[in-house]
């Protein structure tokens, strides 16, 4: 106890969690998701239905969604939360396809995990990633960064306490190619 406060140390990700640390927790190919991340999904809607995300997180996702459609952009989510079986049909699936252009297992790999997060170290698993798009634009590319949901996401989804996790430019930092559509919840404080 620190302060009053309760502490977890998460080993495998280095963080400390104070209540709410679960927002700040890194999860990528270097830090995996702990075994013992804990979290409680709420239903959300999707283009896809009903689907689940983060209990703790969906206020603040539909206040930016509000807010967005009174600017005149219409928000759609396509991927929230997701199992680890799920991730790696995903993966496995893109390793598949670039294996049938003729590349080795390993190639097909590396690429693959520059596009799809390696199974057991996907945000979405956390329950605090988000493809989003909007109802004008539905493909997840590159494209979607010069449409007005791309753009209104980019100025405005951190007043929200979401980040665009895999910018331009940042592909070396981050492991994974640009995903404009990509967003990430970390808390208005952050």
């Amino acid at each position: 106890i620190i302060g009053g406060t309760s502490l977890t140390v998460y080993p495998a990700a280095g963080l400390i969690d104070y209540y709410r640390g679960h927002k700040l927790i890194l999860i990528n190919k270097q830090h995996p998701l702990p075994d013992d991340y804990e979290l409680t999904l709420g239903n959300i809607m999707t283009i896809k239905g009903t689907m689940k995300c983060d209990e703790r997180i969906i206020e603040e996702l539909l206040v930016m969604m509000r807010n967005a459609e009174n600017e005149g952009v219409t928000l759609a989510i396509c991927s929230p939360y997701r199992d680890l079986n799920y991730q790696e049909g995903l993966f496995n699936r893109k390793i598949e396809n670039y294996m049938k252009k003729g590349m080795t297992y390993m190639e097909a790999y590396t690429l693959a995990s520059q596009a799809v997060t390696v199974p057991g170290a996907s945000e979405h698993q956390a329950g605090l990633a988000f493809d989003i798009i909007s109802n004008d634009y539905v493909t997840l590319d590159e494209g979607f960064a010069e449409t007005k949901a791309g753009q209104w996401l980019s100025e405005n989804s951190c007043k929200y306490g979401f980040i665009l996790r895999y910018p331009k430019g940042k592909e070396d930092i981050t492991g994974i190619e640009f995903e404009p559509w990509h967003f990430r919840y970390v808390g208005r404080e952050a």
